[in-house]
């Protein structure tokens, strides 16, 4: 497949990439900074913004899918993730590209009983303005009328990819430690047999986990949305 790929240059997008390519996938990436892809045949990189139509356009334009990993940092305005987004959306109904993958965060919509307490504070406080664009994409996201899936993660951690995960939807499972090369593995899964279209899916792992894991977790996001 031609996969339009979209926060190529973080760690799940470099996860993705790697092993999309090995099974040959090819990907085009948008990203503000070419250099930080990996150097490989399989991978053309588009230079620019999410937030520039015509960026997304040309990165979306002859693809068979899209995967979208759009995250904040610091240099992005608050509602970079939902505008982006847009457009993403835009471009695809523009060419008539009609799968579409998203990864959002475990804590959004149903899956708020799914984290700890202490992590649903954060989301309504520190994280509010993070948490907040990333429920107008889902809302965007599901109103699109494209076959999409909308998947939430566990704590992602950098870990291996172990095939050790579990996903579904609204089932019993908590917000576990799960490794990004893992997402990836179940996002690759996803696009190659078109499951749970339309359905938001959870991803992740049954280990054990504590305060001290996940509240690491949203300091190291909010340090990065401070810079």
């Amino acid at each position: 497949m031609e996969l339009a790929l979209f926060g190529a240059t973080g760690g799940t997008g470099r996860e993705l990439t790697a092993q999309a390519t090995e099974v040959n996938h090819s990907i085009r990436a948008l990203t503000r900074s070419p250099a930080k892809l990996p150097p490989n045949q399989a991978v053309t990189a588009v230079e620019g913004d999410v937030l520039d139509p015509d960026a997304v356009e040309a990165t979306v334009n002859g693809s068979d899918a899209v995967i979208c990993l759009l995250g904040r940092t610091s240099d992005n305005p608050s509602d970079v993730v939902s505008r982006g987004t847009a457009n993403i959306i835009d471009a695809m109904q523009e060419r008539g590209i009609e799968r579409l993958v998203v990864l959002t965060s475990m804590g959004l919509g149903s899956s708020v009983q799914q984290v700890p307490w202490y992590v649903r504070l954060a989301n309504v406080t520190v994280l509010y303005d993070l948490m907040a664009d990333k429920a107008r994409q889902e809302e965007l996201v599901a109103g699109s009328g494209l076959d999409w899936t909308i998947v939430r993660p566990g704590g992602l951690t950098d870990g291996p990819k172990t095939g050790e995960y579990e996903h579904g939807v609204d089932i019993d499972a908590t917000a576990g430690p799960i490794s990004r090369a893992d997402v990836a593995d179940f996002l690759l899964e996803i696009l190659q047999t078109d499951s749970y279209l339309r359905d938001v899916p959870v991803v992740t792992t049954n280990q054990s986990v504590d305060a001290e894991f996940l509240w690491d977790q949203v300091t190291a996001v909010a340090q990065r949305l401070r810079g």
